[in-house]
């Protein structure tokens, strides 16, 4: 078969449907409806499909099925997408000029601290330029290897006892950049009665905890550290963001855990108190992640650096 025969861009739908294995999914991915993706599949499997004697997909209950043959492209099919990205980047790049749009997430605890940093001096510098933000979640990382997400900012443990995926180490082999460390400090409500003894591990004991859903995980290093101690923590809710934690924290005797530069923010929203830790935790580390993709990518490599310049002046708790 030419080349010229094939449709490329029906290339890139099979690469979504081996990612998302759903007709349904892979349309939401597209904005596209199904039946617009259902007949791209069979241009797909007419173009692709008939020349290998395969038909690439198979139905599996109310998804999709790759076949041996199409699950063996998958590596090939992401290696020309990301050639293809780096033939079509431009070779200059205009901060004044630009209008491109660049999809990241941002942790949210990262969110208040990074994000005001550098917004507003963005949008002097580059005043055409869009970014299009969304908090993370457990598939962000993968987003990101699969050239979906521009740029991801998280925060991940330096402590070797941290459990997967939350120690820097478990971070797959992504370009990425250190913005800055923070330490994690518990928060209490301003007139709990643990403010008026003794602050120390026992009594720290004594507090029930809010845990917060964070990529869909609530274990973190702080639950590693108390099992290797032998020491146990009440935890009496389990919420889906930082913000719910503060919320029943001030009307509660909870306590919750979060890093320091968003711990004074939400002090100042819910009227909390913040205690160190009494005992020792390694700080995290928030890292901005690209796709190999976007490595030399002239307006890519000026977003990041103008956001990791703008990072330099996060001053967490000490």
């Amino acid at each position: 078969m030419q080349l010229a025969q094939i449709d490329l861009n029906l290339l890139k739908l099979m690469l979504i449907l081996l990612e998302e294995a759903s007709v349904s999914r892979a349309a939401q991915k597209l904005n596209l409806s199904q039946s617009a993706v259902s007949k791209q599949l069979t241009k797909l499997r007419d173009q692709v499909g008939s020349e290998l004697k395969d038909p690439l997909f198979i139905k599996a209950g109310t998804g999709l099925k790759a076949t041996a043959k199409a699950q063996s492209m998958e590596q090939p099919l992401r290696e020309w997408i990301r050639l293809y990205c780096q033939m079509m980047i431009p070779s200059h790049f205009n901060p004044l000029e630009d209008e491109r749009e660049f999809k990241i997430s941002i942790a949210e605890n990262a969110f208040p601290v990074v994000v005001p940093s550098f917004m507003q001096p963005l949008t002097q510098a580059a005043p055409k330029l869009k970014l299009n933000i969304a908090k993370t979640h457990s598939k962000s990382i993968q987003l990101v290897e699969q050239n979906q997400l521009d740029l991801l900012i998280i925060a991940r443990d330096t402590d070797p006892r941290a459990g997967y995926p939350w120690q820097a180490s478990h971070l797959p082999d992504l370009p990425k950049v250190a913005l800055f460390e923070d330490e994690n400090v518990c928060l209490v409500r301003r007139d709990h009665p643990i403010l008026s003894t003794d602050w120390n591990l026992e009594s720290f004991l004594t507090l029930s905890r809010i845990k917060i859903s964070v990529e869909e995980q609530t274990r973190w290093l702080l639950d590693e550290v108390l099992l290797a101690q032998g020491n146990v923590i009440a935890d009496r809710a389990v919420v889906a963001d930082f913000h719910s934690a503060a919320l029943l924290t001030h009307h509660s005797d909870m306590s919750m855990i979060c890093t320091s530069a968003f711990a004074t923010q939400l002090c100042e929203r819910y009227d909390l108190e913040i205690l160190p830790m009494p005992f020792h935790l390694a700080p995290a580390t928030y890292f901005m992640l690209w796709p190999q993709t976007q490595e030399s990518n002239p307006a890519h490599i000026w977003l990041r650096e103008f956001i990791q310049a703008k990072c330099l002046g996060i001053r967490p708790l000490k």
